[in-house]
This record gives C-alpha cells, sequence and structure tokens, in this order.
C-alpha cells in the first residue's frame, strides 16, 4: 500500500530553511570581529550569503518576508550585542529596524528569482550589492555589516579600494557566494534534466524539455564565463595591491601622541571633570617625557565634557571656570598643537542654549587666551542617541530616549580642514570614520590626514572597537592618506595610507601611543576620492533598472495569458 506523503509536514521541508537561516546568521555573525575572535573570521564572509540564496530558492514569497525578518533580528543582533550595554533599547531599535530592513531584502531577492528564473542568482547578486550600500544611507544608516569590511587584514586586497571605494571591494568579497550557489544549483538542474531524458523515450522528448536542456545549458555557460570574470579581477586587484603598497616615500614627517585615558562616559559631574582632565594632563606629560619633539597631541571624543569656550567667556560656574582655565594654562605651557573631544556649548542671542559634539584645536601663543580654538562639530550623528528628529511626531519614544543616557547634540555644517604646522588634517568624531562618503569630502577640501576622536570605552566589547577600527582602516586606503585614532578606550592607533596598523595601545588601559605620520603634499587624489561610490551607486542603478524591466516582462505575460 502506498504511503500518503500529502501531508507530510511541514518539518521535513521547514526544518532545512532553519538551518539554511541559522548558518546564513552565524557566517554573517563569525566572519565580524566578534566575542570568540577578536579580527572575526574573514574567509567566512566569501560564502555568507550562499545559504541565504538557498534559502530563498526554496521559500515563497511570503516564506521569503519572514525569514528576513528572522535573519535581520539573528544575524544583526548578534553582531551587534554590545549595544545592550549602552541602552537595552539601542539594541531592540537595532533589531526591530533590521527586522524591518531585512524582511524587505528577502522579498526582493525572491522576487528576484521569480521574474529572471534561469539567471536571477545575477539579479540576486546585483541586489545584494545596492542593499548594502542603501543601508548606510539616511538618518538610520551604518556600516556596520557591509561584507567588505570583513576583509580589513587582507592588506594586498584592499588596496583596490583606492579605486573603487569600499562597494567596489564588496562586489569581490560578495560574488563567490551567488556564483557558488548558482554553480551546485544549476549543476543540480542539469542532472535532473538529464534523468527526465534517460527515463523517456528519444522520440518522445517533448520540445520543451530540449528548450529547457538548452537553457540549462546556456546558463551554464554565463555561470563559468562570470566566475572567470570575477576570477580575473580578484587576481588583478591582488597584483595592484602588492605594487601599490610599495609606492609610497615621503620625506617629512610630524611627530604624534594619542592619548587614551580610558574613562567612563557614564560618571558626570565637576569632579568626575576634573579628574578626567588631571588623567589627560598625567598621561600627557609622561609621552612628553619619552619624546620632547611631539608636534601634535590627541585626546578623545568628549574628553573635556564642560564647554571650554563657553565656561571661559560666559560661565558662571567657578569651579568649571577654574578647571577650564587650567586646561587652557597647560595649552600654552606646551609647544605642541591640542585637539581635543570638547561638548561645544553655544549661546544665541535669545539665550537659547545648544550643544555640539565638537573637536577643538589649540596652539600655543595663537589661540589659547583667550579660548578661540579651530572648530569641527560633528555632522553625522548617532542615530536615537546623539539626534532624533522625529522628536516631534514620537514625543514619549524621545523621551525615553533621554531618560536612557543619550545626550541630543546639534549636527554641525562644515567638514572643517586644519592646517597647522604643514600637516592638513580633518577631524571625524566617533563612528564618522566609519562612512566613505564624510572622510572623502574632508580630502576633496584638502585634509591629508585624519585625527578620528571616539568614544567605544561604553560597550565594555573589544568586537564592537574592533568592529569600528576595520571601517576605520578603510577610510585612509581610499583616500590616500594615514589617520590618527585617539579613543576613551579603543582601539587608539596609527594608521597608515596603505590601511597597516603601524602602532595600538591595548583596549581598557590608560595609555598612549607615539609615533609619526607624513607631510602629503600636492594634489593628487585617489580615483575613488575624485569620483565617490561609485559602484554602490552601480549596483543600485543595475539592480533596479533590471528588476523594473523583468518585472515589465513578467507583468504583460501574465495579462497576455489572460
Amino acid at each position: 500500500m502506498k504511503k500518503n506523503t500529502s501531508n507530510l509536514p511541514a518539518c521535513k521541508t521547514i526544518l532545512p530553511r532553519i538551518i539554511l537561516l541559522i548558518i546564513a546568521c552565524l557566517l554573517f555573525w563569525l566572519a565580524r570581529p566578534n566575542i570568540f575572535f577578536d579580527d572575526g573570521c574573514s574567509f567566512l564572509a566569501w560564502f555568507s550569503y550562499f545559504p541565504v540564496l538557498y534559502l530563498i530558492k526554496k521559500s515563497s514569497l511570503g516564506e521569503a518576508l519572514i525569514y528576513g525578518a528572522l535573519y535581520g533580528v539573528i544575524a544583526y543582533g548578534l553582531t551587534g550585542y554590545w549595544l545592550q550595554s549602552f541602552h537595552p533599547l539601542g539594541l531592540i531599535i537595532l533589531c526591530t529596524g533590521y527586522m524591518i530592513i531585512c524582511a524587505f531584502f528577502f522579498l526582493v531577492l525572491k522576487w528576484a528569482d521569480i521574474i529572471s528564473i534561469k539567471n536571477g542568482w545575477l539579479l540576486q547578486f546585483f541586489c545584494i550589492c545596492a542593499y548594502e550600500y542603501l543601508k548606510t544611507l539616511g538618518f538610520f544608516g551604518i556600516s556596520y555589516g557591509v561584507t567588505a569590511y570583513t576583509q580589513w587584514k587582507f592588506i594586498n586586497l584592499i588596496q583596490i579600494t583606492s579605486l573603487t571605494g569600499v562597494f567596489g571591494l564588496n562586489m569581490i568579497v560578495i560574488f563567490p557566494s551567488a556564483f557558488l550557489f548558482s554553480l551546485i544549483y544549476k549543476k543540480q538542474e542539469k542532472h535532473r534534466l538529464l534523468n527526465t531524458v534517460d527515463s523517456t523515450r528519444k522520440s518522445h522528448i517533448s520540445a520543451y524539455v530540449k528548450k529547457e536542456q538548452a537553457l540549462a545549458v546556456t546558463s551554464l555557460k554565463l555561470t563559468y564565463f562570470c566566475g572567470a570574470v570575477w576570477s580575473f579581477l580578484f587576481i588583478s586587484s591582488i597584483i595592484y595591491g602588492y605594487l601599490s603598497i610599495h609606492q609610497n616615500n615621503y620625506d617629512k614627517y610630524v611627530t604624534v601622541a594619542a592619548i587614551q585615558n580610558n574613562e567612563s562616559p557614564w560618571k558626570n559631574g565637576i569632579e568626575e571633570y576634573s579628574k578626567n582632565v588631571k588623567n589627560l594632563i598625567q598621561l600627557t606629560e609622561e609621552a612628553q617625557a619619552l619624546s620632547n619633539d611631539i608636534d601634535f597631541i590627541i585626546w578623545p571624543e568628549t574628553a573635556v565634557a564642560p564647554s571650554i569656550v563657553y565656561n571661559y567667556d560666559y560661565g558662571t560656574d567657578v569651579r568649571r571656570f577654574m578647571l577650564v582655565s587650567q586646561l587652557l594654562n597647560f595649552f600654552d605651557e606646551n609647544n605642541a598643537v591640542f585637539i581635543t573631544g570638547n561638548a561645544h556649548q553655544v549661546e544665541f542671542k535669545s539665550a537659547e542654549k545648544i550643544q555640539y559634539n565638537s573637536a577643538l584645536v589649540f596652539e600655543s601663543g595663537k589661540n589659547v587666551h583667550p579660548p578661540e580654538p579651530g572648530i569641527y562639530s560633528k555632522i553625522k550623528l548617532v542615530p536615537f542617541t546623539e539626534s532624533f528628529p522625529m522628536k516631534h511626531i514620537f514625543p514619549l519614544l524621545y523621551v525615553k530616549l533621554l531618560n536612557g543616557n543619550t545626550h541630543m547634540w546639534e549636527k554641525g555644517d562644515e567638514y572643517s580642514v586644519f592646517d597647522y604646522r604643514g600637516l592638513k588634517f580633518s577631524t571625524p568624531i566617533c563612528f564618522e570614520d566609519t562612512f566613505s562618503t564624510i572622510c572623502r569630502k574632508m580630502v576633496l577640501n584638502g585634509s591629508r590626514c585624519f585625527f578620528n576622536l571616539s568614544n567605544d570605552s561604553w560597550s565594555n566589547s573589544i568586537p564592537c572597537q574592533r568592529q569600528h577600527l576595520a571601517m576605520a582602516v578603510f577610510r585612509c586606503v581610499e583616500n590616500g592618506v594615514p589617520a590618527v585614532r585617539s579613543t576613551a578606550s579603543g582601539v587608539t592607533c596609527i594608521i597608515n595610507t596603505n590601511g597597516v596598523i603601524e602602532k595600538a595601545a591595548p583596549e581598557f588601559c590608560q595609555a598612549y601611543i607615539i609615533g609619526k605620520v607624513p607631510l602629503i603634499s600636492g594634489n593628487k587624489l585617489t580615483l575613488f576620492t575624485r569620483s565617490g561610490d561609485a559602484a554602490g551607486i552601480a549596483a543600485v542603478v543595475i539592480s533596479a533598472f533590471i528588476l523594473l524591466i523583468q518585472s515589465i516582462i513578467v507583468i504583460i505575460k501574465i495579462i497576455r495569458n489572460k
């Protein structure tokens, strides 16, 4: 008696898909710096979308929506688990946001599979590249999770970003997942068709089967061709990287010291502020004792909490005024240029006070007394923790955020470039150096070095700090400029123009590093600096165009069949 398999439930079909989902999430997580591997297992990234594409192939549109939502919560929740150290609401917002984003993303991937059955994998490849570019844009945009950043230790390969930017490299790293999926699936399809032929008398082979066989062969040839093109581009990128690394020779350097004070961002009050300034001064003096020719001394983001200019000019709090005066006297007695993070406050005629997350630049004998520093105010503010433009639409959420140790800042409006002692530099603050567009605009304005001021100590997480560092490395390679990062804790370091970390301080301790930064002269700009994220934009245009054309064709066929 024949078994009834029509009611085979779902466990036989759902379980393999759940396994694929779990594998996809684990590959996403482990490829990046994580609790098991400080630098991440970068080789996993080359295949991280393979289980996603197989999952999409085996799912319906509705199922793809559900799996996408689960993928967004699990993959991004594991990778950004450290947000709960800031506030559990931060992790909830991240997971909720990517639950929605990835649900729509998987829906698009499934639609691409439906409308382009034979070569949907190629359209899906461009859709993935487009998604990873689009997710970095707008208010909610973050660069965490972009696949190419996993390759930050592959120095020869990442040099190609000086031509294409990180999203050009993204195409190279994502393609193997799509290629492997296409190769395996099409070979399975070819085998199925051959079995159909073997079980049917040749004289009775339908025209449809013959057509399917021809299409399968042609489609497999296209897969091999695309694989050959990728191999050429990959090898060319490695060769280009090897050759370009040996081209940087500089004659003049300046000496820099980056201070890591390892202070908690949660402690407030004048006593805590005074203690922080005392520690910063002590660490600076220790660095100067080792090297008396330091040109630049860099302190972390909001290293000095009271507004220096406001408290000196308008402040009524005597203790804050005395602290600021002590600090300015220290700056004026030193021969170095000081760059410090500060909660810079401005008061308008209406008595309204606004604050900026700023970097202030002081040089002895020039702009210390009275304080008239060069100022850069952070432009790209962290969503929900530094900026919430929808506060009038969601007032209850805004109040909840304010009560959760967040600090809302005013947005800066100028990509400032400072020129001291022959060095033209900019000061991206905190996660601004995770965005290629921001640092590129600084270089276009004349900057030839980045002094990044960060505070990642709140995360209590080395993976968080390493994920941030991985992205900062690319800003140097893309624009051909060095960077010095001064952080409250991790990762304080010096990165050269090739993305090599020359010196780094250990995380979660008071420390400093001293090193040299080249003076890069001339107006030579990398191709990326000139052209921007052309690769990311191209992925969006190509995928949108093909989706539109294929969708129209499918709709027309449906109408004709009616």
